[in-house]
Formats: structure tokens, C-alpha cells, sequence
């Protein structure tokens, strides 16, 4: 009890702050919710695949004898992009872009200035 009369911060926010606040919970919400049925429904992987990919050493000398070092760096990162949206990878993609959206909207809501000097 210090007696100072300091108001709570949440009668402070702006309705703007608190829709932003709102908006960030919904989307981690639903993001976590989609990534978990995409987890759950997600089939097991194919064995194929595997097979012919980019760890085939075969595959990344014929590649680099015709493009080079740069041409197994870029086709390796477009495999390991790519593989971000198969399976349960997109799951856990879901997850990360959703948390990172929701993060965006309470950053955004936690440094937005209505217009009023701090007291």
C-alpha cells in the first residue's frame, strides 16, 4: 500500500490495444489447433522419397559437375524449404508462423501510443 493512485493498466489500453491483444490470442489459437490436426492426420512418410533426394551422393556429384557448388547449395535449400510444407513439418510450420503473427500483434499492441503522454 504505497498510496500512490496508479490505475490499472489494463483500464489504460486502448480499444485498438485490446483488439490487437485479442487478434494475437485468436491466431496463436488457431494455429496451434491447426498445427495439432495436421500433426494428427498427417500419413507416414514415404519411403521413396528418401531414396531420391539430396543425400543420394550420386545425385550431388552429377550436380555439382554441371552447376557447380552454388548449384548443390540452392537445391539444398529448396529441399529443405520445400520439405517445410509436407507432413509433419507443415505442422510444426503452422505453429512458428502462428506464434510469430501473435507476437507481431501483442509487439505491435504493447508499443502503440494512443496518442497520450505517459503520466
Amino acid at each position: 500500500m504505497s498510496g500512490s493512485h496508479d490505475e490499472n493498466p489494463a483500464v489504460r489500453r486502448s480499444p485498438f490495444q485490446k483488439r490487437l491483444y485479442l487478434a494475437g490470442t485468436a491466431v496463436f489459437v488457431a494455429a496451434l489447433i491447426a498445427a495439432a490436426i495436421i500433426y494428427a492426420t498427417t500419413p507416414p512418410p514415404d519411403s521413396a522419397v528418401a531414396m531420391y533426394s539430396m543425400a543420394d551422393p550420386r545425385y550431388q556429384a552429377e550436380l555439382q559437375q554441371i552447376g557447380g557448388n552454388a548449384a548443390v547449395l540452392m537445391a539444398q535449400f529448396h529441399q529443405w524449404f520445400d520439405g517445410l510444407w509436407h507432413g509433419t513439418a507443415l505442422a510444426w510450420t503452422v505453429a512458428v508462423l502462428g506464434a510469430a503473427v501473435a507476437l507481431a500483434c501483442f509487439f505491435i499492441g504493447y508499443f502503440f501510443d494512443d496518442g497520450h503522454a505517459p503520466r
